[in-house]
């Protein structure tokens, strides 16, 4: 088959049936994306349009009206399997053959916006809208039309929401509608995508996307009661381990640490690389429940270096489970750990590097059970307000070698975090920071290991070969201003100042971000966006604070 062909079949009839309403000039169109496309033709449909050529409009009704319904499920079927071409080139044969139904012009638009050519579908769209007239159906049409082939989603909303003044019996369309608000207008939305889905609710009170979704957006709209009724439905749906996961999450983001830590249990036997469990030996995983009081205890890190910050103050108390507690880290703290009297009373801690074997250890967990195992609340998490210290020898030796010798405040900034971490939106550009940056009468030092260049700061992140030099450089610090990162653990885990810079939606250990601390760390004070992403008003009160230190 070659284009000629083609060509010669559609010279052969170059006009429309009158009746079809259907513009030379727009079928003109049709004919060039047809030749366009001659490579994607298949034989069967070549053969099928050669065929049935000659018909003429005298041909027997019965007869034509049985090949034209043929034609039009064949069409269907081509555009289900995305044989778009071969879909277009048969309706183009019912354009000058027969009397189009309003389906055909809904399925030449829909083939049109497939091969790209949006205009044209746009004038096919107009004539089906003109053409059909079931008027429930037309604006069902019509938003599948400009949701799923133009991704025109708010012409989309507009055909969903007629359709529902008509019908409000499909659950699917309120669900579309949810999804539609969420991708047109985000977070601003949450209360519409919320109304939509909560009548889809109603419909099929038992579909688990629906549960889900209305789950996360109640608890991002802080409607920490409506979230926990979803959450809880969902867990009675055929729930998955993701399901638990994220309760246990919202749980602890609402402070309830004894019910959420138990749910984070789930989190190993999700398929997710960032919650994989950080030891093999499967065999040797303690339960919880077995005596092991006269056993070695091996506790190992897991996550990322802020994640062992945090949770390494739970590790001594769990020597009144075990007789012996192995405690394993990340290699660039390790030394700091050992040197800090509080997580190293009575536990023997060692680098990541070392052969496990080695450690003769009857059991083993991961670091962050332990406020589940030890039966932590929200209301007293211990040593809050600083549990990790360096030597102040070295700590004055790095501030001789690294910090300007200067009458004017040290302020340490730090304002991105590892990208390998699990949760986004924690990090803020640089640029953003430029007020802070201006204050006169402060000296600033940049915690964050980055190649960008700024001449308002001084960069420390190079001089830092692992934490011990990171602790010495916050210990010179008068204040420190952080994101959500290593950095801002750290520095509340040393009791320092600090003002720590989070975003609407953090992540869920944070259950306190208000006030003058956040929970887990006396010395941080929380600065919280409204918006998301939207950090001038935390900037400004950051900037306040620190000029009138």
């Amino acid at each position: 088959m070659i284009t000629q062909d083609i060509e010669v079949l559609l010279s052969g009839d170059e006009k429309a049936l009158e009746v079809n309403e259907i513009p030379q000039s727009l079928l003109a169109e049709v004919d060039n994306v047809i030749l366009s496309h001659t490579d994607q033709i298949s034989d069967e449909a070549f053969g099928i349009y050669s065929k049935f050529f000659p018909m003429k409009q005298e041909a027997p009704e019965g007869m034509k009206n049985e090949l034209f319904l043929a034609m039009k499920n064949y069409i269907k079927e081509q555009i289900s399997i995305s044989r778009y071409a071969d879909a277009l080139f048969l309706a183009r044969f019912l354009a000058v053959k027969a009397k189009l139904t309003s389906s055909v012009y809904s399925d030449i638009a829909e083939t049109l916006a497939a091969l790209g050519e949006e205009n044209s579908a746009r004038s096919f769209i107009k004539l089906y809208q003109k053409k059909e007239p079931n008027e429930p159906l037309r604006f069902l049409t019509l938003g599948n039309f400009f949701n799923l082939y133009l991704n025109d989603y708010k012409t989309a909303i507009k055909y969903y929401e007629q359709y529902l003044k008509i019908d409000e019996t499909k659950s699917v369309v309120y669900t579309i509608l949810g999804s539609l608000y969420a991708k047109v207008y985000g977070e601003y939305s949450l209360k519409d995508q919320i109304h939509y889905y909560e009548k889809a609710y109603k419909l099929k009170p038992n579909d688990r996307l629906i549960l889900h979704t209305l789950a996360f957006g109640y608890e991002k709209l802080n409607d920490t009661a409506s979230a926990d009724k979803f959450y809880r439905e969902l867990l009675k749906n055929n729930p998955t381990e993701i399901d638990y996961y994220n309760y246990g999450g919202f749980l602890i983001k609402c402070g309830d640490f004894e019910r959420g830590y138990k749910y984070l249990t789930h989190r190993f036997n999700i398929d997710d690389i960032n919650l994989k469990y950080p030891l093999d030996d499967i065999e040797h995983k303690w339960n919880f429940e077995d005596d092991i009081s006269q056993k070695t205890l091996l506790v190992m890190y897991e996550q990322g270096y802020g994640d062992t910050f945090m949770y390494c103050r739970f590790v001594p108390m769990l020597k009144k489970f075990a007789k012996r507690v192995v405690f394993v880290v990340q290699e660039n703290l390790c030394d700091l750990l050992k040197s800090s009297p509080i997580v190293s009373d009575g536990i023997e801690i060692y680098s990541d590097k070392v052969d496990l074997k080695e450690l003769d250890y009857d059991v083993h967990m991961a670091l962050i059970d332990a406020p589940y195992v030890l039966g932590i609340s929200s209301d007293d998490i211990p040593h809050a307000k600083g549990y990790l210290k360096v030597d102040s020898k070295l700590a004055d030796e790095y501030g001789s070698k690294n910090i300007k010798e200067s009458e004017n405040l040290k302020v340490g900034i730090a304002y991105q975090g590892s990208k390998k971490a699990n949760y986004a939106g924690r990090d803020i550009e640089l640029s953003k920071l430029q007020n802070i940056l201006k204050i006169d009468g402060v000296d600033f030092y940049s915690f964050t290991i980055s190649d960008e260049e700024c001449e308002s700061f001084v960069p420390l992140g190079k001089t830092f070969n692992n934490f011990t030099d990171t602790a010495c450089a916050l210990r010179n610090m008068d204040l420190v201003v952080s994101t959500d990162n290593v950095i801002l653990n750290l520095a509340g885990a040393m009791g320092i100042k600090t003002f720590g810079l989070f975003n609407k939606y953090p992540n869920f250990r944070w259950f306190k971000l208000s006030g003058e601390d956040t929970g887990w760390y006396k010395s941080v004070k929380p600065y919280q966006t409204e918006d998301n992403d939207y950090w001038t008003d935390v900037i400004f009160k950051v900037r306040n604070e620190i000029s009138n230190m």
